[in-house]
């Protein structure tokens, strides 16, 4: 594809809007981070793990106390991230037009989230307590079953309990489209419950499509902006880009893996955990006090997977893209369908090797695009 023909495809004036809008986004993200780890070094070199630990250390029930240690710890965090990212990545959505959200919608959301992580948080502390304590030799092990069932759990529960608390689900409304879209289905012999609608357009001005759930939780779901501003071509193209993830069982491929990741992840931190506490002159190898250094070295390992979760991904992507192209008339309308998504989204068309790394999790739109018109001129 020549270079006039794939500029044709963008909105110049949104492309140039783009590069602005990264250029800030991605001095936010590294500023951000930097306060983060600085928080966190503040939060373990004048030892305020201990003195918070100290002021709740009193006689209550031993579950309880991992509770509002945890509460404490996690409420003053996120307060602090909360109020970093107010002022830098919403006021940057809000500025570049990105965000749908009031800041009392937006600040809704985050004590959604919150609730939800000091729920997951707590889980995992206690979980590590008990079978450290119960199983001082094998309880990497155990953890490790336990977190890979739950993960499993997670994503079944996903479209029918999780994503209601932030978003609407309701089926698609029956009109034209939906019975064009149906028609889809049936010529290529896929059984679906149906299509279901989110209401993303209460969150942000870009449209979206995605697959979620796990058997008979899973949902194919197209943003209720979708409608009006592509044609029915584009809509389906997107659409069976998503029967893509659906035909080649993309989310059982995930949840494979992260059995594999959190086993290592649990094996490693058993390795290093005694020298850990020895490092940080912890009296006790299971104590709630070091719940802290736990989930943030935990944390630490974890994101070290990101890279090859992240491949992974941009790989799935490229097959699901792949069984549009063979599927549709013309598989320049999938490229002409992520040409208006970059536009209205301020995507960037290319990714630098760090992005790749820890963040990308499609390919470039520069190189989906180019795999259309490459496909369609086979």
């Amino acid at each position: 594809m020549d270079a006039d023909k794939f500029k044709n495809l963008f909105d110049e004036k949104r492309r140039m809007k783009a590069k602005k809008y990264h250029k800030q986004k991605n001095k936010y993200f590294l500023f951000n981070n930097l306060i983060k780890i600085l928080l966190v070094l503040i939060f373990f070199y004048y030892n305020l793990e201990t003195e918070l630990f100290k002021m709740i250390d009193f006689n209550i029930w031993y579950t309880l106390k991992i509770f509002i240690y945890i509460f404490s710890i996690l409420f003053i965090y996120q307060t602090f991230v909360n109020c970093l990212e107010y002022f830098t990545t919403y006021q940057l959505s809000v500025k570049y037009n990105l965000t749908a959200q009031s800041v009392k919608d937006w600040l809704m959301d985050k004590i959604k989230s919150f609730v939800l992580i000091i729920l997951l948080t707590f889980i995992f502390s206690w979980l590590f307590i008990f079978l450290y304590n119960t199983f001082p030799q094998n309880w990497w092990f155990i953890i490790a079953i336990v977190l890979s069932i739950f993960v499993v759990l997670l994503n079944y529960l996903l479209p029918i309990i999780i994503l209601p608390i932030f978003y609407k689900l309701k089926p698609y409304p029956e009109n034209e489209l939906k019975e064009g879209l149906m028609k889809t289905f049936d010529k290529l012999d896929i059984e679906i419950e149906d299509i279901y609608e989110i209401n993303l357009s209460s969150k942000m001005t870009s449209a979206n499509a995605a697959v979620i759930g796990m058997g008979n939780t899973r949902k194919i779901l197209l943003s209720d902006n979708l409608a009006g501003r592509f044609s029915f071509e584009e809509i389906e193209a997107i659409l069976c880009h998503e029967i893509g993830h659906h035909i080649n069982n993309d989310i059982y491929k995930n949840l494979l893996l992260q059995p594999v990741i959190i086993l290592l992840t649990a094996y490693i931190v058993n390795l290093s955990w005694p020298f850990l506490i020895n490092l940080f002159a912890y009296q006790n190898v299971d104590a709630i006090i070091t719940l802290p250094l736990l989930l943030i070295f935990w944390g630490i390992l974890y994101s070290l997977f990101t890279p090859l979760q992240l491949y992974l991904s941009r790989k799935y992507e490229r097959k699901a893209d792949q069984f549009s192209f063979e599927v549709i008339d013309d598989p320049m309308e999938l490229g002409r369908a992520f040409a208006k998504l970059a536009d209205d989204s301020l995507s960037k068309l290319e990714f630098n090797w760090w992005e790749k790394l820890y963040k990308a999790s499609h390919p470039s739109i520069k190189e989906r695009i180019k795999n259309a018109n490459k496909f369609k001129n086979k």
